[in-house]
C-alpha cells in the first residue's frame, strides 16, 4: 500500500461497503411485499420435500435461492429478514467492484468505481429485494475477480509468464510486489537510479531492457547502474558468486544492460517479472517511456529465457519468460484457482440460469488479453464444469417456460433501456457515464480493466437479446450481474482525465524550489547536484518535496473524485427515494390485503381468478382470515405448487348453491381469462365493481332465491 496514492487499498474497498450497507439498510421495510417476493416468502416457508415436488413443475430457476431462505425464514419469518441477504449479497458485490478496480488499475480507481456502483438507484433497487438477482451480481462479480487472479490480469501480473498465470497478483494491483519470486534492483524512495544517455535512447527506441538475471538486450547498450537499495552489480568489483552462470547472458559488458528496478512500491510483474508504470515515475509518460519485462530471481539451471517485449497500459504483449526445457507447465496452484472459479460460476448460474452468460464475457477478456494456451486449456476446464453443473437445470426451466409468458419479443430499444437503467436512469448522470466510459474506451489508461468491464457489460446483454429473439426472456434483472462493468469503465475514464501530467508537475515544482532547472527529470536533478552536503541536502530536500506534492495532489484527486460521486447520489436522491416507497414494485400486496378486509364481511366466500391471485391471503392472510376460499381444491405445499389447484366449475356451482353473494378478486389484465367470472354470472349479478392497482375487486349477489 502505497500512501502517495492518497488512500490505500482496503480503504477504498471497506468505504464502499460501508456506503452500500447504508443505502441497503435504509427503508429496508416498506411495510409490503410484491408479489414475486410473496413467491419467496411462502417457498422458502415450506418444508424441505415439499420445496423438492414444488420446483418440479414451477420456479426451478430459483430452487436454489429457495433453499438458502430456508433455514432463515425458518428462524424469524418476516419481510426484513426475507431482504437481509440481498442487502448483504449487495455488500459484497460492491467490495468485488472495488477491488476489481484496485487490482486492475489503482486504489482510487477502485474507491470511485465501488462507490459509483453503491449509489446506482437499479442496484438498491434489488439490493433491497427478497430475490436471488443480488446474489447473483455477487457471484458473478466474485467469479471475475477470481479469473483475473488466476489468469495472471491484473496490474503487473505477466499473463504470458508462467508463474504470471499461475499465482497471478497480489489484491490491489500497483501497491506493491507480487508473489511468485523475490524482487531484485528496488531502490529506496527518492533515490533515482543514475542513467546514461545512450541507455535511455534505447528504450525509448523500443528496445527490451533486460532485468538482473541477465537477460540480453542490444548490442552497446547502456549500463544503468542500481540505486543504494539494492542491485546487480557489475564491473571489477563483480565477486564470482555475482557473475552469470554458464548459459545465461552476461549482465554488464558489450552487448547487455542492467538496470535497477524504479521506486520502491512500483508494481512487479507475477514470477519475478518487473515493470515501470506511470505510478513509479508519475503520469508523465517522458519520465518512464518504456516498460520493461524482466525475471527478478536468478533462473534455475539450464533455464533459458524465452521471450521479453514492452509491456503497455498494464497488458503484457509477451512476458519475459524463465521456464526449464521441455513443455512449459503451471503451477500446481493454478489447478486449485480455476477449480474455484469454476464452482462460483456455478453456484452462480445455479441461482439464476441466465448468468452462464458471464463466460461468453469472460471468454472474450482472455481473447482481448491474449492469454497463453495454459490460461485458455484451465479456463475451459472450469468452464466445461459449470456448464455440466448448469445443463440439468436448464433443461427443467425450459419446460417450466411458461411462467415467463408475459415478456414479449424485444425491440433493440430495449438494449438500450438497459444501458439507461444501469448507466444512470437520470439523463445527466447517463450522459456523463457515456462520456468517461468513451474516455476509457477511446484513451485506455489501464487495458486490462477495458479488458475485464467491457464485455461483462455488453457480451451478457447481447446474447440475451439474441435468444429472446426466438424465446422472449429478455429482462434487466436477468442481467443486473453485468452492471459492475459500467462503474469500472467509468472510474478508469475518470482516472484518464485526472491524471495527465499531475506527477509532471509535482516533480517541476519541488525542483524549482531546490534551484534546479524546472525541464531537468529527478534523476536528472541528483545527477547535476554537487557532491557536498549542501548538495545532498538539496537533493533530499527536492525528493521529499516532490514526493510531498504527488501525495498532495493525489489526495485531492481522489477526495475530488468521492465528492463527484456524492453529488451524483444527490442528484438522483428522489429516484433513490421512490425506490422505498410501497408502490415501488409492481403491486403493494399489504394495501390490497388491506382493502379488500375493509370491504368483506367474515364468512363470505371469496374467488381468486387466476389462482396466483391467490398470493395477497398469502402474504397478507390476517385481513382475509375470515373470508372462505371456496374454489380451491388443494392447497399449493400438498400439490407441489405456488397457489394450490381449483376445483372444476361444476364442482364450484354445487359449493356456492347456498350462498347469497360471492367477491371475485381477479387480476387487471386484459389477456387474462376470467374462468370463474364466467361461472358466477350464470347465477350471479354483478352488483360492485373496485378497480386497485394490479387486480379488480367484483362483488356478486344471487340474481334468484338460494339453493
Amino acid at each position: 500500500m502505497r500512501k502517495r496514492e492518497g488512500i490505500s487499498a482496503p480503504t477504498a474497498i471497506v468505504l464502499p461497503m460501508a456506503v452500500m450497507l447504508g443505502l441497503g439498510l435504509w427503508g429496508l421495510d416498506r411495510g409490503t411485499m410484491w408479489r414475486d417476493e410473496s413467491a419467496t416468502y411462502q417457498m422458502a416457508r415450506r418444508t424441505l420435500p415439499q420445496i423438492r415436488d414444488a420446483l418440479g413443475t414451477v420456479d426451478a430457476v430459483h430452487g436454489l435461492y429457495y433453499l438458502l431462505m430456508h433455514p432463515l425464514l425458518a428462524l424469524h419469518p418476516s419481510e426484513v429478514t426475507m431482504r437481509l441477504p440481498s442487502v448483504l449479497a449487495a455488500v459484497a458485490a460492491t467490495a468485488l467492484v472495488a477491488a476489481l478496480g484496485c487490482r486492475l488499475a489503482r486504489p482510487r480507481v477502485g474507491l470511485w468505481a465501488g462507490l459509483l456502483y453503491a449509489a446506482t438507484p437499479v442496484v438498491t433497487h434489488y439490493a433491497q429485494e427478497g430475490r436471488s438477482y443480488a446474489l447473483v451480481a455477487a457471484g458473478a462479480a466474485w467469479a471475475t475477480y477470481l479469473l483475473v487472479g488466476a489468469a495472471g490480469l491484473a496490474v503487473g501480473a505477466a499473463t504470458g509468464g508462467a508463474r504470471g498465470a499461475a499465482t497471478g497478483a497480489t489484491p490491489g494491483g500497483p501497491t506493491g510486489a507480487t508473489t511468485g519470486g523475490a524482487t531484485a534492483g528496488r531502490s529506496a524512495p527518492g533515490r533515482g537510479a543514475s542513467r546514461s544517455a545512450p541507455g535511455r535512447g534505447a528504450a525509448r527506441a523500443g528496445w527490451p531492457a533486460a532485468g538482473p538475471a541477465g537477460a540480453p538486450g542490444p548490442a552497446g547498450g547502456a549500463t544503468r547502474a542500481a540505486g543504494p537499495a539494492g542491485e546487480a552489480a557489475s564491473g571489477p568489483g563483480t565477486t564470482p558468486a555475482d557473475r552469470p552462470a554458464p548459459g545465461q547472458a552476461p549482465t554488464s559488458g558489450p552487448g547487455a544492460v542492467s538496470r535497477a528496478a524504479g521506486p520502491a512500491g512500483a508494481p512487479h510483474c507475477s514470477g519475478g517479472a518487473a515493470r515501470t508504470t506511470e505510478d513509479a515515475a508519475g503520469p508523465d509518460r517522458s519520465a518512464a517511456p518504456a516498460r520493461a519485462v524482466g525475471e527478478a530471481g536468478a533462473a534455475a539451471p539450464g533455464s533459458r529465457v524465452r521471450s521479453a517485449v514492452l509491456v503497455r497500459g498494464g497488458v503484457p504483449r509477451v512476458a519475459l519468460v524463465a521456464s526449464a526445457p521441455g513443455p512449459e507447465r503451471a503451477s500446481p496452484g493454478a489447478g486449485w484457482r480455476w477449480a474455484a472459479y469454476g464452482g462460483v460460476v456455478a453456484v452462480t448460474a445455479l441461482l439464476h440460469v441466465f448468468a452462464v452468460l458471464m463466460l461468453a464475457a469472460h471468454a472474450l477478456t482472455l481473447l482481448l488479453s491474449r492469454a497463453p494456451r495454459r490460461v485458455w486449456w484451465g479456463w475451459g476446464s472450469a468452464a466445461a464444469g459449470a456448464v455440466a453443473a448448469v445443463v440439468p437445470l436448464a433443461a427443467l426451466a425450459r419446460r417450466q417456460s411458461a411462467q415467463i409468458a408475459w415478456i414479449r419479443h424485444p425491440t433493440p430499444g430495449r438494449l438500450g433501456a438497459v444501458v439507461e437503467e444501469f448507466a444512470g436512469p437520470s439523463a445527466l448522470v447517463l450522459a456523463l457515464n457515456l462520456l468517461l466510459i468513451t474516455i476509457a474506451l477511446v484513451r485506455p489508461r489501464w487495458r486490462s480493466l477495458t479488458a475485464v468491464a467491457l464485455p461483462l457489460f455488453c457480451v451478457p446483454p447481447v446474447l440475451l437479446f439474441a435468444l429472446a429473439l426466438h424465446r422472449p426472456c429478455f429482462h434487466e434483472r436477468y442481467l443486473l450481474f453485468a452492471l459492475a462493468g459500467i462503474p469500472l469503465l467509468a472510474a478508469s475514464g475518470v482516472d484518464r482525465l485526472v491524471g495527465v501530467r499531475v506527477g509532471r508537475l509535482a516533480r517541476m515544482v519541488a525542483a524549482r524550489r531546490a534551484g534546479v532547472g524546472v525541464d531537468r527529470s529527478a534523476g536528472a536533478m541528483a545527477d547535476g547536484l554537487p557532491g557536498s552536503v549542501a548538495g545532498r541536502l538539496a537533493r533530499a530536500v527536492a525528493v521529499r518535496l516532490a514526493r510531498a506534492m504527488v501525495g498532495r495532489r493525489r489526495a485531492v484527486v481522489t477526495a475530488a473524485g468521492v465528492l463527484a460521486v456524492v453529488g451524483v447520489f444527490v442528484w438522483q436522491l428522489p429516484l433513490h427515494q421512490r425506490e422505498r416507497e410501497p408502490l415501488s414494485r409492481q403491486d403493494d400486496l399489504a394495501a390490497l390485503a388491506a382493502a379488500v378486509g375493509r370491504l368483506t364481511r367474515p364468512g363470505e366466500p371469496v374467488l381468486y381468478d387466476p389462482p396466483k391471485e391467490r398470493r395477497i391471503a398469502i402474504a397478507y392472510p390476517r385481513p382475509l382470515a375470515g373470508l372462505r376460499d371456496i374454489a380451491l381444491g388443494t392447497p399449493g405445499p400438498a400439490s407441489g405448487t405456488l397457489y394450490g389447484v381449483d376445483v372444476g366449475p361444476a364442482e364450484l356451482l354445487r359449493r356456492l348453491g347456498g350462498a347469497r353473494s360471492a367477491w371475485l378478486i381477479a387480476a387487471d389484465e386484459p389477456e387474462t381469462r376470467r374462468a370463474k367470472a364466467t361461472v358466477l354470472t350464470g347465477r350471479f349479478q354483478l352488483a360492485y365493481s373496485l378497480c386497485l392497482p394490479g387486480i379488480r375487486l367484483e362483488h356478486y349477489v344471487r340474481a334468484g332465491p338460494a339453493r
